[in-house]
């Protein structure tokens, strides 16, 4: 009768980990169990000498003894979490029962898991097993994402220059029929030419997450004039607002104050903001929209007296294609990304962003930024 061995795991082979632990025996246990199983073992005595193995050569996950003299377990975690470059390195403790009230502090310091000493083998297995693959589940979800974010930004950038196109021909229609008193060339070239804007604010939308998402977004902070961004934009917004029979309402408590900000970002921040009320106000309505400052703030508040947010539209509101009950008045367009991408722009430049509604009682979305 034949026997049939149990299979290496498949990734063991290509697999190293490091095992650091004070007592040789130890080390000769837990090597003797991975080697076995066809890991690639790097054995360390003492948490000095397992930092410079790291830095030598970067292992795919850390055993790691809790209690070792000079430098114990947690410091050594803490060190690790601590560098970008070992940051991802799933780290499991090694301790002994009478050890357990410390784990607490292990999975503080950015532990993933634990082994009790003496050791049970097939435990001690699956445990490595399970977070390594774990963490090429994760570098594998990584490269996908980068390889989204790269193709969103190929497609995008490249759809910005037929769009301007479309936009320049589409002007050029409107002015034609206007020579010609031609109303309707004239209706369908507007048409056409608010539909390509329309379509670049997408791109440029899609640009901008996928910009952030690479951590390629460079700001250049600066002290900022936040009352003069906010009238800027409010008369740049007012045709829209006039087109729906909106009133737009600035109301400057603070006076001249400055933040330190992007200039160009702070803009976009604002005029997705104050474009949004436009959008999902009813025809009619007035949106106000104040500056106020404390000692330690400045704040920009929109308020609109559109329908309010739910419960649940207020949880996604500021997440990537957030897709809410709410719906724009006047037919206008929205991706989704708007806000996230606001979201992601003010907490870079040290502020944060949030919306206080009630259903039926309009929305004030409030940003806020460290005074200067």
């Amino acid at each position: 009768m034949s026997t049939v061995s149990n299979p290496t795991p498949g990734p063991a082979s290509k697999t190293r980990v490091l095992v650091v632990d004070d007592i040789t025996k130890n080390l000769q246990v837990v090597g003797t169990m991975l080697r076995n199983a066809g890991y690639e073992v790097m054995p360390t005595t003492s948490g000095a000498q397992a930092l410079e193995r790291v830095r030598a050569q970067l292992p795919d996950l850390i055993l790691l003894d809790l209690m070792m003299p000079e430098m114990d377990g947690l410091e050594v975690c803490r060190r690790l979490k601590a560098d970008t470059a070992t940051r991802q390195i799933p780290v499991i403790f090694l301790t002994a029962s009478n050890e357990m009230e410390h784990l607490v502090s292990g999975f503080e310091v950015g532990a993933v898991d634990y082994v009790t000493k003496p050791f049970n083998p097939p435990e001690l297995l699956a445990r490595v097993q399970t977070h390594v693959e774990l963490r090429q589940a994760r570098e594998r979800l990584r490269e996908l994402n980068e390889e989204k974010n790269e193709f969103m930004g190929i497609a995008a950038h490249d759809l910005r220059n037929p769009l301007s196109a479309i936009q320049g021909y589409a002007e050029m229609v409107v002015e034609d029929a206007q020579a010609l008193a031609h109303r309707e060339l004239e209706g369908n070239g507007a048409r056409i030419r608010e539909t390509a804007k329309r379509m670049a604010e997408m791109v440029q939308n899609l640009l901008d997450a996928n910009r952030i998402e690479r951590g390629e977004m460079q700001l250049e902070l600066a002290p900022t004039n936040l009352a003069a961004t906010v009238a800027t934009v409010l008369e740049t917004q007012r045709p829209r607002a006039a087109a729906k029979q909106q009133t737009l309402h600035w109301q400057n408590e603070a006076g001249p104050v400055s933040v330190l900000a992007d200039s160009t970002v702070l803009t976009q921040v604002v005029e997705n903001l104050v474009s949004n009320a436009i959008k999902y106000s009813p025809p009619g309505k007035s949106i106000y929209v104040r500056l106020q400052k404390s000692a330690a703030t400045v704040r920009c508040e929109v308020l609109d007296e559109g329908p309010g947010l739910s419960t649940d539209d207020q949880k996604k509101l500021f997440g990537k294609f957030a897709r809410l009950s709410a719906k724009p008045t006047g037919g206008e367009h929205a991706t989704g990304l708007g806000l996230s991408i606001v979201k992601k722009m003010v907490e870079a430049m040290n502020g944060r962003v949030w919306c206080e509604s009630e259903p039926g009682k309009g929305a004030t979305f409030i940003v806020e930024f460290p005074a200067t």
